[in-house]
C-alpha cells in the first residue's frame, strides 16, 4: 500500500444511510409520477376516441380507434421509464450528499456531527431497549510520532487502518465515528461493565496484532481507551466528559489499555 491513501468506507455504521423515509418518499413520488403518465396517456386516448366519433367516415374510425389504442401502449412505458431514471438520478444524488455530509472524508467513518446526532437518538430510545447505552473513546498511542518518522501520508494510512480494523472488530450494532486527530469513538449496547471491557479488550487486541505496510516498513500501532455505560437520565456531554477522563487515566497508566469510568 506503500505511498497510497487508504480510504475506508463504514458499512456497518447504519448512521452514515439516508433515513428509511427517505427511500420511502422516493418510491411514493416514482409510483405518483407513474400514475399521472398513464393517466395523460390514458386521457388523451379518450380525447382521441371523441374526436374519432365526429365528423368521420366508418373507415377513417377504425383507425383511429386503433392509434388511440396504442398511444397508452407506446407513451407509457417511455415515458414512466424516462421519469424513472430521473427520480433514481436524484435520489442518488440526496444519498451522496448524505453521505458527503455525514461522514470523515479520509476514513469514510461516521463524523463528529453525525456521531452527535445518532448518540443523542439512540440515547433518548434507550429507555425500549434492554441493554443500556456504552460510550468508548478511542484514541491512537504516540500517533505524533508515527507523522514525524514516517510523514503525514503514513500518518493518514495510520487512521484508515484503525478504522477499519475498529469497524471489524466493534460489537454488531456499534456506531464507530471518527471524532478529530487521532480520536474514534464507538457507541454500542451492552448488558453492564463485564460485557463492556470485553469489547474494549477485543479492539485493543484487534489493533495490537494488525499491522500495514507503508513504503516498504511495517508500522505498528496501539490504542488507548476510555470506557463507560451510561447512567440512568445521564446526558451525552456528561457521558462524553467521563469516558474522557477514563481515556486520560487509560494514557497515563501506559498507553495501550483501556480504562473504566468511575
Amino acid at each position: 500500500m506503500g505511498g497510497r491513501y487508504l480510504f475506508c468506507i463504514a458499512l456497518r455504521n447504519d448512521a452514515l444511510m439516508p433515513q428509511t423515509i427517505s427511500t420511502r418518499k422516493f418510491w411514493v413520488g416514482q409510483t405518483r409520477n407513474m400514475v399521472i403518465v398513464f393517466t395523460l396517456s390514458v386521457t388523451l386516448s379518450f380525447g382521441t376516441v371523441y374526436l374519432a366519433s365526429k365528423g368521420f367516415t366508418p373507415e377513417d374510425r377504425i383507425a383511429v380507434l386503433w392509434l388511440s389504442a396504442l398511444i397508452p401502449a407506446l407513451v407509457c412505458p417511455f415515458a414512466m421509464t424516462y421519469v424513472g431514471f430521473q427520480n433514481l438520478r436524484v435520489h442518488r444524488l440526496h444519498r451522496q450528499v448524505h453521505h458527503l455530509a455525514n461522514s470523515d472524508d479520509l476514513t469514510g467513518l461516521a463524523n463528529r456531527r453525525c456521531f452527535h446526532r445518532e448518540a443523542a437518538r439512540r440515547i433518548a430510545d434507550s429507555a425500549r431497549r434492554p441493554r443500556s447505552t456504552a460510550l468508548i473513546l478511542v484514541d491512537i498511542d504516540w500517533f505524533k510520532q508515527v507523522n514525524d518518522t514516517h510523514g503525514h501520508e503514513a500518518g493518514d494510512e495510520t487512521l484508515c487502518h484503525v478504522a477499519n480494523t475498529l469497524l471489524r472488530v466493534a460489537p454488531t450494532g456499534s456506531l464507530v465515528a471518527r471524532l478529530g486527530g487521532e480520536e474514534f469513538t464507538v457507541l454500542c449496547e451492552v448488558y453492564d461493565e463485564a460485557e463492556l471491557g470485553r469489547a474494549a479488550e477485543a479492539l485493543r487486541k484487534g489493533i495490537e496484532a494488525t499491522h500495514f505496510y507503508y513504503r516498504g516498513e511495517i508500522i505498528r500501532v496501539t490504542i488507548s481507551m476510555g470506557l463507560s455505560v451510561r447512567r440512568a437520565g445521564e446526558t451525552l456531554a456528561t457521558l462524553i466528559g467521563r469516558t474522557d477522563k477514563a481515556l486520560y487515566d487509560a494514557k497515563n497508566y501506559g498507553r495501550n489499555r483501556f480504562e473504566l469510568a468511575a
